[in-house]
């Protein structure tokens, strides 16, 4: 499996190679002038300028969804309130590298590049072609530098000369752990056992479970432990961290030093592989845990074939409310001699705008991507319209009171192809979380005790 990722890795690294060799980027200087080169130019309030102006932005699109982004409800209210009109290239997911390397290869650059990615050490700190921006925000984006600091937020976002050359993208939401652990509390109570605290004894239990008919349909159809290679939610990576090891789909872990270390090479590897391998020659693990997707690992959930299994959260999810209520979050056991460390993420921006250096317009740009951290215009931006999909509640926080059906959402807002920055203090100070969200962060609590 890892020499899978590495080959599939290193054919993206040649191909991405040869796609750029040759490219010459014609000199263009870096020089921008921090002052706006427009007199009717506003520091503060709106519009932003007297004169209307007009950008150019290289906009990425999920490609699930097609939004025109042209005539977007909310930007057509973002260009009445700041009197700056943009024009976008709207660029689908699959297509995005590739065609964001042609219009940097082609010297013909858009003023702004929105959301997707971008490699800042190619364009920005090597070819110089992206703006640096760490002079430019306390002056004309207060929103988003006052919450830079918040959470740690910002402190990945310089490049490697210390310049920042993009503006986040953070959802934050204190819901960092990937994986939970889920046992169902129905089977434990039928075939009179304990809640298992250790491996042996949760072993004990999935034999149990596989020779006990909990389902009670009076055929040996069990699989214990479901499981899947798809994802880090509902992966047999989660299981080595009974010893110790944080393994995810990306096969590498940064550890309490700050080091990156390769798993595999870790203590307690090989006695969780041969744990795996004698539950799946036991019938005890899915034998189709290493082909099957996600939807099937829920469809055999569904049937009621499984009594362990980790996964993302319990509610609003591809389970049944039947399945769902017989299960109970639980503390991940550890094996013998060894101390639990579950995989987790760093909740850290992504990419989230760029101005390249044929932006005549600094000031006026990073104005009119701040008026979109204004906090309820950045809300509206992913929820829809207040007292239609989004209100504010007694509490003073904003709440989703309507999730519009049929990708209506995408009709009126840009959602994650928009902007939004929201360290976890902050998000958590104006948002109220649906019920969901709550119970998963409820588990990444318990999982940051453990």
């Amino acid at each position: 499996m890892i020499c899978k990722k590495l080959r599939v890795f290193l054919l993206a690294a040649l191909i991405f190679l040869c796609s750029c060799s040759g490219a010459l980027h014609p000199a263009v200087s870096q020089s921008a002038a921090v002052e706006p080169t427009d007199r009717s130019f506003s520091e503060t309030g709106y519009p932003i300028v007297k004169e209307k102006i007009s950008l150019n932005a290289f906009q990425w699109e999920l490609d699930n969804q097609a939004i025109d982004f042209n005539n977007l409800w909310f930007y057509q209210r973002l260009e009445e309130k700041t009197n700056v009109h943009v024009n976008f290239e709207e660029v689908k997911e699959i297509d995005w590298t590739t065609k964001l390397n042609l219009m940097f290869a082609s010297g013909n650059y858009s003023d702004i590049v929105m959301r997707g990615s971008l490699d800042v050490e190619e364009y920005g700190v090597a070819e110089k072609l992206l703006v640096p921006l760490d002079g430019y925000l306390a002056a004309y984006m207060p929103e988003y530098s006052s919450r830079l600091r918040l959470n740690n937020a910002g402190d990945i976002i310089p490049a490697s000369d210390g310049k920042s050359y993009y503006i986040g993208f953070l959802y934050a939401q204190d819901i960092n752990v990937n994986g939970h652990w889920f046992i169902n509390t129905q089977w434990l109570q039928k075939l009179g056992l304990e809640m298992p605290s250790t491996i042996s004894e949760l072993e004990t239990v999935l034999r149990a479970f596989k020779a006990g008919d909990p389902n009670g349909n009076g055929i040996a159809d069990e699989a214990p432990y479901q499981a899947t290679f798809d994802d880090n939610n509902t992966g047999i990576y989660n299981a080595f961290a009974s010893w110790g090891i944080p393994e995810n789909e990306y096969y590498i872990f940064i550890d309490d030093g700050g080091k990156v270390k390769l798993p595999a090479f870790q203590p307690g590897y090989r006695e969780c592989l041969e744990w795996l391998h004698k539950l799946y020659a036991d019938g005890l693990l899915d034998r189709e845990c290493i082909s099957q997707d996600s939807n099937l690992w829920s469809a055999k959930l569904n049937r009621g074939t499984g009594g362990y299994f980790t996964y993302w959260r319990l509610q609003n999810t591809a389970l049944s409310p039947d399945i769902t209520g017989q299960f109970k979050c639980m503390a991940p056991v550890p094996a013998d001699g060894y101390k639990v460390r579950v995989s987790s993420t760093l909740e850290v921006p992504d990419f989230g705008a760029a101005l390249t250096i044929s932006n005549r317009y600094v000031a006026e740009t990073l104005r009119w991507l701040d008026a979109q951290m204004e906090t309820e215009t950045m809300m509206v931006s992913q929820n829809g319209i207040i007292g239609d999909m989004l209100r504010i509640n007694n509490e003073g926080k904003y709440e989703v009171v309507r999730v519009p059906e049929n990708n209506e959402l995408y009709k009126i807002v840009p959602v994650l192809c928009g902007q939004f920055f929201a360290p976890a203090d902050y998000y958590n100070s104006i948002y109220k979380m649906a019920p969901h969200r709550i119970e998963k962060r409820d588990y990444c609590a318990l999982y940051g005790q453990s």
